[in-house]
C-alpha cells in the first residue's frame, strides 16, 4: 500500500458543528426509534445515548457507564460484526426491524461496507443507518494504518479515522437510491443514511469489485475537497430542529419508522 506523500497535504477547515455524541442524542429525540443497533461501541458513550431495545456488537466491550438506562432491554454481543449478522437475526431479538443503526466498528472500508449491508437488510425502510468517521479533515488520519506515527503531523493527530471515507463514495456510485446527508460534526463528521431497502442486493453482488477498486485509493490522491464537495456537508444547527431534520432525512414522506415495514 502507498504511504500519503502528497505535499502540500490537502486539509479542510476543522469541523465547526456541535460534537457528534451531541448530534446523535439529538437524532434519538428527532427519530424517537424502538429498535437500535450499534456496532462498535467501546465504553458506551454512544449507547447510552439510545432509550430503545437495544443490539450492541463490539470484540472487546469496555464499558465505564450504565448503557442499560431508558432501555427495556440491551443485548451484548462481544464478537465481531461478522460473526454477529452470521448467527444472529436483530428483528426476531427485538421483535422487528430496526430503527436506527450507527456503524462505529473497525476503521477498515470493507467492514464498514459489510456492515452497511448487513444492517440494511434488518432495518425498517423508514429507519435510518449513521455513520462516523466518513469525513475527515486531513488524509494524515485516514492511512489504513493505526500507527500514531503516520499521524503525527495531523491537524487532529490524536485521531484515527482509517479509510472508511471511501465508503460514501461508493454508496453514491453504485446505491444512488439512497439518500445520504452529512454533517460537519467534529472531528470527523457524521453521515445519515435514508431511504433503505432491505430487499437491495447491490452491494453484496458488486461488494468484490467495490473493494478492488478502492483498495489502493487514499484519500491524498482521491482529494480531501473532492470528498467534501462530493459529500456537501449540512450545519448540525440543523439537529436542534427535529422537524427540520427529519424533513431533510425524510423529504416527502411520513416518518413512521418503528411500525411494521
Amino acid at each position: 500500500m502507498r504511504a500519503i506523500a502528497t505535499d502540500p497535504v490537502e486539509v479542510m477547515p476543522y469541523h465547526a458543528g456541535m460534537e457528534y455524541f451531541d448530534c446523535l442524542s439529538r437524532l434519538h429525540t428527532a427519530l424517537a426509534p424502538q429498535r437500535y443497533l450499534e456496532v462498535g461501541v467501546w465504553r458506551g458513550e454512544s449507547l447510552a445515548l439510545a432509550h430503545a431495545a437495544s443490539i450492541a456488537i463490539d470484540p472487546h466491550f469496555r464499558l465505564d457507564r450504565n448503557v442499560m438506562a431508558g432501555k427495556s432491554a440491551c443485548h451484548l454481543f462481544q464478537c465481531e460484526s461478522d460473526a454477529f449478522f452470521a448467527a444472529q437475526d436483530p428483528v426476531a431479538l427485538l421483535g422487528g426491524p430496526i430503527d436506527v443503526a450507527f456503524l462505529d466498528g473497525m476503521h477498515r472500508f470493507e467492514f464498514l461496507l459489510r456492515d452497511f449491508a448487513n444492517a440494511e437488510r434488518v432495518c425498517h425502510p423508514g429507519g435510518a443507518i449513521v455513520l462516523h468517521d466518513c469525513l475527515p479533515i486531513d488524509p494524515r488520519i485516514t492511512n489504513r494504518d493505526q500507527s500514531e506515527d503516520l499521524r503525527r503531523d495531523a491537524v487532529v493527530p490524536g485521531w484515527w479515522a482509517g479509510d472508511v471515507w471511501k465508503v460514501p463514495v461508493l454508496l453514491k456510485q453504485f446505491r444512488p437510491d439512497l439518500r445520504m446527508v452529512a454533517f460537519d460534526a467534529p472531528p470527523t463528521g457524521l453521515i445519515v443514511i435514508t431511504n433503505l431497502d432491505a430487499a437491495n442486493c447491490t452491494l453484496n453482488l458488486a461488494y468484490d469489485a467495490m473493494v478492488d477498486a478502492m483498495m489502493t485509493v487514499d484519500l491524498a490522491d482521491y482529494g480531501t475537497r473532492r470528498l467534501f464537495d462530493l459529500l456537501a456537508p449540512h450545519s448540525t444547527a440543523l439537529f436542534d430542529h427535529p422537524q427540520a431534520l427529519r424533513a431533510a432525512l425524510f423529504p416527502g414522506t411520513a416518518l413512521n419508522i418503528g411500525a411494521a415495514p
